[in-house]
């Protein structure tokens, strides 16, 4: 088989090229390190097996040996699967992308390389600086830190340009300074420290070589260094920051199930949003009959709940037929506790799911639906048109009064469920004005009779995504 050895970006999973995504959701391993985003980790199918190689956690192990390690792992699985071997940045720029390769070469495995967006680059464009300006510089140099300080350093520090961008220099940055004053350079000569470049934590310090280790021991890594008069703008042309910064100490309420009440609320931290728990509907617990599952040719969930409750009465691993869930966190659940996949539509919806069904199943298979309640009749309705559908009703939902002394102060309201928005248009239009209602989808939109912004991608991050669009898209 082949390893593809691909750049991640530099934090920023909008970074991420498109065909390091399709790699990563058509892999059958994956291995990746600390750099990586998170939610890169969603792309995968759910057979394929997730690796962790990160350096930064094996403080008993040297560099080498984690490297010996992973080189290791790839020679295992290299010859039999496809693998994707993901890395921060770019794998050739500072990522031992090279020696990896070769490796594979050496062990007779086919590979290819796909490049990333580099953090070299991006970091210092995400905090306002342009690392060529013709009234500047014209050249620069890009050097890592752990290069900076070996006593014989490939580095001709006398014949550096005058804009040099430092790499993995946290713990080295002294001993730059030093080398640099010793060449000749003023004290005054400004440097940008850039940490977390492209990340809801970017924050860049600005200070002078004369200073450089001053008033940075609060940056962890990963930071770059950008040392020239270039960096000077990044006062005029630092436009991330400032978008960051419309953020701080926004007020959100999430509107959801009781039961669930705390999901999503570590992205909104991140931002350093606050978030405020509302929930609008409890689950309650309802006596079912589960008939024998492998009797149908389908079975289909609409939540995580519902999964829940009927891996109570049954061992879902002992289902032979096909399985379809209503979205990204459903099939994950499936995956991660029963090792089984489960098939998604494009769109994480009711009608989004009834067209993948529709056009996967044959004619006539017995499909049972397995959900809430309080569920529309659109799926069942879309999928009886071409097949045998049985529904059952695995628990219920409670309304929950809104609390409008919490929707006063809010500041955007991030509407999780049909069920959330009937209980939040029970409150009073005029509270309603004030914050900006963010809905998970067109269903949702139903129940609100009140101005409202509709998620895109009917999931957390997409609702979130859809209120930061709406945020940034107001003048800094």
């Amino acid at each position: 088989m082949t390893v593809y050895i691909v750049g991640s970006g530099p934090g920023d999973p909008e970074l991420v090229t498109l065909k390091a995504k399709r790699l990563v959701e058509e892999a059958e391993i994956l291995i990746y390190d600390r750099l990586v985003h998170e939610e890169i980790l969603n792309w995968v199918n759910p057979e394929c097996k997730i690796i962790y190689m990160g350096k930064r956690d094996e403080k008993l192990k040297s560099s080498q040996q984690i490297q010996k390690e992973i080189n290791s792992t790839l020679i295992k699985y290299g010859h039999k699967y496809r693998v994707v071997r993901l890395k921060g940045g770019d794998p050739f720029i500072f990522g031992r992308g090279g020696e990896e390769a070769l490796v594979c070469k050496n062990a007779g495995i086919n590979f290819e390389i796909v490049p990333g967006i580099s953090s070299f680059y991006a970091v210092p464009a995400y905090a306002g600086i342009p690392i060529t300006h013709r009234k500047f510089n014209s050249v620069f140099a890009v050097l890592t830190g752990r290069e900076s300080i070996k006593a014989k350093s490939a580095i001709n520090w006398e014949k550096l340009p005058e804009t040099i961008i430092v790499l993995m220099g946290v713990s080295e940055i002294q001993e730059i300074s030093k080398k640099l004053l010793k060449i000749g350079r003023k004290k005054s000569t400004p440097v940008a420290a850039i940490s977390w470049g492209t990340t809801p934590k970017q924050q860049t310090k600005m200070t002078t070589i004369g200073n450089l280790a001053e008033g940075i021991e609060d940056l962890d890594p990963p930071t770059i260094f950008v040392i020239g008069s270039v960096s000077k703008l990044h006062e005029k042309l630092n436009w991330f920051e400032k978008k960051l910064e419309k953020l701080k100490e926004k007020k959100v309420v999430i509107a959801r199930a009781k039961n669930h009440a705390n999901e999503g609320a570590e992205i909104l931290n991140s931002y350093k949003i606050k978030p405020i728990l509302m929930p609008l509907i409890e689950i309650i617990y309802r006596e079912f009959e589960l008939p024998d599952l492998n009797d149908f040719d389908a079975i289909v969930f609409t939540s995580v709940e519902g999964v829940k409750r009927v891996s109570q009465k049954v061992d879902l691993r002992t289902y032979n037929g096909e399985i379809f869930a209503i979205g990204p966190k459903t099939k994950n659940y499936i995956s991660q506790n029963f090792g089984l996949k489960a098939n998604i539509g494009k769109k994480y919806n009711s009608k989004g799911l009834g067209k993948h069904i529709l056009q996967n199943l044959n004619q006539m298979s017995k499909v049972l639906l397995l959900r809430s309640s309080a569920a529309t009749k659109t799926l069942k309705n879309m999928l009886s048109t071409k097949f045998d559908v049985s529904s059952i009703s695995v628990y219920d939902i409670r309304s929950l009064p809104a609390n409008p002394d919490i929707v006063k102060e809010a500041d955007a309201v991030f509407v999780m469920s049909a069920s959330c928005a009937k209980s939040l248009s029970t409150l009073d239009k005029k509270i309603l004005e004030k914050p900006v209602i963010v809905s998970i989808g067109p269903e949702t939109s139903k129940h609100l009779a009140i101005p409202h912004l509709i998620a895109k991608e009917f999931t957390f991050q997409g609702i979130f995504n859809t209120y930061l669009n709406y945020i940034w898209s107001e003048k800094l």
